[in-house]
């Protein structure tokens, strides 16, 4: 088989597969999904472990191949360029007002905890912030029902030592981050079809056809794990369609397709802009994984389900391990 038919083949391979990968998410009922929120959050937090070690393991060190003393820089650059653009979006179409978080218990309202060494308040002023009170957070909770006049004060007191246990305790927010912007989604789609552009531009240039089999091989190892990853995040989003799922999964396929592509179109041609350019890219599309994963999948996942059952969180802490351990492994297979 010649040169150019194996990247051929190597385009179909990488295309339909992670497309086809990246689909399978989407062809689970929302039903299926009602039945079963645990394991879907489960399953984003294993994606957010494949796409923490992607952007740490696996695309940080290839930085730091070609830019030794900006790499770090340079992912940093990427992660305030996404924080950027979050913060301007939620700014300017006002997501941060509008939009609302879903919870189980009903209207919440933000009080402040008095420590123990406070003078216990009053009941008109157990939901506001005196002046002379020591706090120690702030924290969401329910409103309470009114009480007979009889049980006012034991109700009040009960409320406040909860109020108090729960602020030693807990050190999270139970509030859902903003899950209905699309920011992260977008920022995600854009780093992984960037890094599936780099890569298959890397196959494309390969002068031989054992080297681009072999390349193909460890680029399809993580590829479908990744783009797994994104189907899962993608269809847990209350506003994604099939066909907005549809047509992220073919731009990133269609990512790999384009980079071969452009490669063997370069091939021949010797050009310097690819030693600088490449790179900075590459860490660019890492600090954007690493904002959409430690900033977007984690405190979301975390928060939903912080209060529900107290499992949930040694189950997502695992599925985070998990999903680091595969992804750091394939990619140390890949190199030796």
């Amino acid at each position: 088989m010649s040169q150019d038919h194996t990247k051929i083949l190597a385009m179909f391979v990488l295309g339909a597969g992670s497309f086809f990968i990246g689909m399978l998410p989407a062809w689970l009922s929302r039903r299926q999904q009602r039945n079963h929120p645990l394991l879907i959050s489960v399953l984003l937090c294993f994606g957010a472990g494949v796409l923490l070690a992607t952007s740490l393991i696996h695309m940080l060190p290839e930085v730091r191949e070609k830019l030794p003393q900006y790499s770090e820089i340079v992912l940093c650059l990427g992660f305030f360029i996404v924080y950027a653009v979050d913060e301007l979006v939620h700014f300017f179409c006002g997501e941060a007002i509008q939009h609302t978080h879903h919870q189980d218990n009903g209207a919440h309202t933000r009080i402040s905890i008095p420590n123990y060494q406070a003078t216990a308040p009053t009941e008109s002023s157990a939901f506001a912030s005196a002046p002379s009170t020591s706090c120690e957070t702030q924290s969401l909770l329910p409103r309470p029902s009114p009480a007979p006049p009889g049980q006012a004060g034991g109700v009040q007191e009960c409320l406040q030592r909860d109020e108090v246990a729960n602020s030693r305790i807990c050190h999270v927010s139970h509030a859902e981050p903003c899950e209905e912007t699309l920011t992260g989604h977008l920022g995600l789609l854009c780093a992984l079809s960037l890094h599936s552009l780099l890569e298959g531009l890397a196959i494309g240039i390969q002068d031989s056809a054992s080297k681009v089999i072999l390349l193909v091989g460890a680029v399809a190892a993580h590829k479908y794990v990744v783009g797994f990853c994104l189907g899962v995040e993608l269809n847990a989003n209350s506003r994604s369609t099939v066909r907005s799922h549809f047509f992220a999964i073919l731009i990133f396929a269609f990512g790999s397709v384009a980079g071969i592509g452009i490669g063997m179109g370069l091939a021949d041609l010797q050009s310097s802009w690819s030693v600088i350019s490449i790179p900075i890219l590459q860490g660019l599309a890492a600090g954007t994984l690493l904002y959409v994963t430690v900033c977007e999948v984690m405190p979301r996942e975390k928060a939903r389900w912080h209060q529900r059952r107290r499992s949930a969180g040694i189950a997502q802490f695992l599925a985070v391990i998990i999903g680091f351990i595969i992804l750091t492994a394939i990619n140390m297979f890949i190199n030796e």
